[in-house]
């Protein structure tokens, strides 16, 4: 198979003129890229995309990414070779045995500097060597580390981070049924098992909207949420920690109970979704419709860190224009320094899609393509100047 699909180039020069919260000017760059399209060789297999690689990670040595086959009647994990571009092998994972998981649903991959991963489901964290040796299995819900225990009418929620290190699980935690915003955190320490949970007043007032789906038959549980998705990351003792709605961070330090926040501002795209729509709809058409209707607003990605560049990069999107009943689409490429201050940001072509799944190796960009499913990349490489 070809490696290359197209190498149309693509050059742009950008800058930036934007504000943080503290109002102090950071070092703007100057930044050209280029894009093109890479396709992986899966020889004479199929590398399983049903998920469009939503389970997935880069190793800490950027050469490879790990894809749990979510799912999947046999699941496993496949190494891909990022730089042969090359299916290299496959691990298989099992429902039965010392080396169990209880189902192939992950929704979460992180790979570690030893070489390990863990898979996460936001009930279980399951630790395995690249073998498929089980090393370690927590429950949040009926865990045994020491120290306080989280109430019988709460649950840890579906937003989680792991440190660099995996050695700090964060997570948020909500009511048993999840129909309100999240109200705090919970701290994993996986080194030293211990638990904590810490109620956080800022974190629900983060949320801007939640609709949830109750259907007749089951009045008083909802059957699915339209919700203002947060993002999680843990740099050292501090939870970072934004929302898809808004262009912000906010920086909470659990030692030392300190939170700072950054506010930023875009040339391309609205501060923030501002949607009004009712916390609860008793018809799966409505429910459907308001979905729908979420794709028109604002929508900030999360921040990838691009360890050649020294430097943050986010993909974000808005509703630019409709064309007939399809959504034409700003697509927003922004650049943070290290401190979180925006120093760039640029339109990306029109006819660049956001994937579900993008990370930064090597200094580029890389977001899944499905290719008659196939897996490829489209690569953004930029080049950086002052």
């Amino acid at each position: 198979m070809k490696k290359l699909l197209f190498a149309a180039i693509l050059f742009v020069t950008f800058s930036c003129s934007q504000k943080d919260s503290n109002k102090e000017k950071a070092r703007e760059l100057e930044i050209s890229y280029s894009l093109d399209t890479v396709m992986v060789d899966a020889g004479d297999q199929f590398i399983h995309v049903n998920w469009s690689l939503t389970s997935s990670d880069l190793s800490k040595d950027e050469k490879y990414l790990y894809n749990f086959q979510t799912g999947a009647k046999e699941p496993g994990l496949e190494i891909i070779n990022l730089e042969k571009l090359q299916l290299e092998r496959e691990i298989p994972f099992y429902l039965d045995g010392p080396n169990s998981i209880r189902h192939s649903y992950f929704n979460k991959v992180y790979a570690m500097e030893d070489g390990t991963i863990y898979l996460s489901d936001n009930y279980d964290l399951y630790h395995f060597d690249l073998e498929g040796t089980k090393l370690g299995n927590l429950n949040y819900a009926n865990h045994d580390f020491e120290g306080e225990k989280l109430p019988e009418d709460l649950r840890v929620d579906l937003n989680e981070a792991l440190s660099e290190d995996g050695e700090t699980l964060i997570a948020l935690y909500a009511d048993k049924k999840l129909e309100s915003a999240p109200l705090g955190m919970v701290i994993f320490d996986l080194e030293n098992k211990k638990f904590q949970y810490r109620p956080l007043e800022f974190i629900p007032k983060m949320e801007k909207f939640r609709t949830s789906l109750y259907l007749p038959e089951y009045p008083d549980y909802p059957m699915g949420a339209i919700l203002d998705s947060y993002l999680l990351q843990v740099k050292n003792d501090t939870l970072i920690l934004s929302t898809r709605s808004k262009n912000e961070l906010k920086f909470y330090n659990w030692k030392t109970d300190s939170l700072t926040s950054k506010s930023y501002e875009s040339q391309f795209t609205s501060q923030e979704a501002k949607i009004n729509f009712p916390k609860r709809v008793e018809s799966q058409e409505e429910y459907e419709r308001l979905a729908t209707e979420t794709k028109k607003y604002v929508k900030y990605g999360p921040l990838m860190f691009d360890k050649k560049n020294s430097l943050y990069w986010r993909l974000s999107s808005e509703m630019d224009k409709m064309v007939g009943d399809s959504i034409v689409f700003k697509t927003v490429l922004t650049a943070f320094n290290k401190e979180f201050d925006q120093v760039s940001e640029v339109l990306l072509p029109q006819d660049y899609q956001i994937a579900y799944k993008s990370f930064v190796r090597d200094g580029m960009l890389y977001s899944f393509l499905n290719v008659d499913d196939e897996v490829a990349f489209v690569r953004i490489k930029p080049s950086i100047s002052e």
